[in-house]
């Protein structure tokens, strides 16, 4: 009886264990991720999404819009109910790729799997937008970490003023 115990308590303790969450590493549109590790799934997503990070400058212009470094989101602070065109073209060697809207805590996929698009979004103060892809890929070990294997290459990444 007491082995069962352990058991469940040593399980259960890894089971509680948390990772420290950190972002993939920036890279430039036209740029391949080619790999992630544990650590850059996002913590509270039980879909294993991890966030591709952009240098904000080539994604959007616009003053009004911020980009979370530690989250890899794009949140919009203008004031206003306002339109914007989201555009995006990426390929990808099987990794599912998604390009995303949150408002009240949850995320809305608009791309549908299309490589290459436009959506036009209606945001209020405080809606975000990321790109992410979905954990998956062929394992390796490198550096000491357990890593996995993708290729995606974002070509566009866009958030512009819709007419």
């Amino acid at each position: 009886m007491a082995v069962i115990i352990c058991a469940a308590m040593w399980f259960g303790s890894c089971q509680n264990e948390e990772l420290d969450y950190y972002p993939l590493e920036k890279k430039h549109l036209g740029e391949t991720y080619t790999e992630y590790v544990m650590n850059n799934i996002i913590s509270n997503d039980t879909v294993s999404r991890i966030a591709l990070n952009f240098y904000p400058e080539e994604v959007t212009s616009l003053s009004y819009v911020d980009y979370d470094e530690s989250t890899c989101i794009f949140t919009f602070h203008r004031g206003n109910t306002s339109r914007y065109r989201l555009s995006w073209d990426y390929e990808t060697d099987g990794s599912y790729v998604e390009v995303q809207y949150g408002q009240n805590g949850m995320w809305y996929t608009v791309n549908e799997q299309k490589h290459s698009g436009e959506y036009l979004l209606t945001a209020n103060d405080g809606m975000s937008v990321r790109m992410c892809i979905q954990g998956g890929g062929t394992m390796f070990s490198g550096d000491g970490l357990i890593k996995y294997s993708i290729a995606v290459t974002v070509n566009r990444f866009s958030i512009e003023e819709a007419d």
